[in-house]
């Protein structure tokens, strides 16, 4: 029961984030969320998918040619089902765009999110392969979140903000810095690929 609330609650806000995006598509220059360029560094660190495998993160990012990290935690109830949501709403749009390209969504409470936790989460939101979930060891989650700038004040998860990185290639790391509607992420990662000059024909979703 819970679990049908949270996921009504994720939808209509992912459709009053639409309505903004629709709005801010009318209007030049104006977006709902913050936008910038960073280089960042991937540390070496190990994380763990749903089956509980390790995942050398810096070598999986580095095998696609476009990849979109995003953060939340399971138990959250603010922003992490709408940021799932909009991940979830994203892929028909990437999928129709071609390219190959691997979204990541990461543990921000390691301790509480395990390999089964997380596979919940997977199907609660209905993500399937196509959003890969991650979980890892405390300093492993924080030494990601420290490299992407993007540790949350106080140390307390809740304080969290929402983010998506995206990269295309060798590019420069595109921050977006707010609740990014499916949309207007689709629309981030064609654009971050055309500007990288990928020309990859490739189809398959990893």
């Amino acid at each position: 029961m819970i679990g049908k609330s949270l996921i009504i609650s994720g939808l209509m806000l992912v459709l009053a984030l639409d309505f903004v995006c629709f709005q801010a598509d009318g209007h030049a220059g104006q977006l709902e969320y913050a936008r910038s360029e960073r280089d960042y560094r991937t540390p070496a660190v190990q994380l763990i998918d749903v089956q509980g495998k390790k995942i050398d993160f810096a070598e999986a990012i580095s095998q696609e040619d476009a990849v979109i990290i995003s953060f939340a935690f399971t138990s959250c109830t603010g922003t992490c089902p709408v940021i799932t949501a909009n991940l979830v709403q994203a892929l028909p749009e990437l999928q129709k765009a071609g390219g190959r390209y691997r979204i990541f969504l990461v543990s921000l409470d390691p301790e509480h999110d395990t390999p089964a936790r997380l596979r919940e989460y997977r199907e609660r939101f209905n993500t399937g392969d196509d959003i890969t979930l991650l979980t890892g060891s405390r300093n492993a989650i924080h030494d990601l979140l420290r490299a992407y700038n993007a540790v949350y004040p106080g140390g307390n998860k809740m304080n969290h903000q929402p983010l998506t990185l995206i990269r295309a290639g060798q590019h420069p790391w595109i921050r977006l810095e707010g609740l990014v509607s499916g949309r207007s992420l689709a629309r981030e990662v064609r654009q971050a690929v055309e500007q990288s000059g990928m020309v990859s024909p490739l189809s398959t979703v990893y």
